[in-house]
């Protein structure tokens, strides 16, 4: 009588779960989006307004930002004011041919031109794009007041 503990099973394993693999390949997806969406936004010098209706937000189709010295990036790229229109464009028909809307979202430095910042919102309207999301801070709250 000896318990010998041995295992004398012959099943053979014919199949592989893949639901660990797809997990972690999702994670490093989302793990990969949000460093890439850090990066872009560090690398543009930008000091957002503050606003208590400002919301943690994702971002559009079309990231502009404005530095306080009126540079413009679209996307994370250098843009003049006259190359906007022919890029907003190109994102805006190709949107189209997939049969999306068009969103821009816009970073503005609290110090930047409000001329510059207004030339870019009227550009982006005058492509036909309405749907325009500010950018800003949530306001911290004081403590200790009500």
């Amino acid at each position: 009588m000896g318990a010998s503990g041995s295992y004398e099973t012959d099943d053979i394993i014919s199949g592989i779960n893949i639901t660990p693999l797809v997990d972690i390949v999702l994670v490093i997806l989302v793990i990969f989006i949000v460093t890439a969406s850090y990066v872009l936004k560090s690398e543009i010098p930008v000091d957002l307004p503050r606003a208590q209706s400002a919301e943690a937000s994702t971002g559009g189709l079309l990231n502009l930002a404005i530095t306080r010295d009126g540079e413009i990036f679209l996307n994370g790229q250098p843009v003049t004011l006259e190359g906007l229109d022919a890029q907003v464009a190109e994102q805006k028909g190709q949107a189209d041919r997939e049969g999306k809307k068009v969103s821009a979202f816009v970073s503005a430095d609290v110090r930047a031109q409000y001329g510059a910042f207004a030339a870019v919102l009227d550009r982006l309207r005058l492509q036909g794009i309405a749907d325009i999301a500010l950018d800003t801070q949530p306001v911290e709250e004081k403590r200790g007041s009500p």
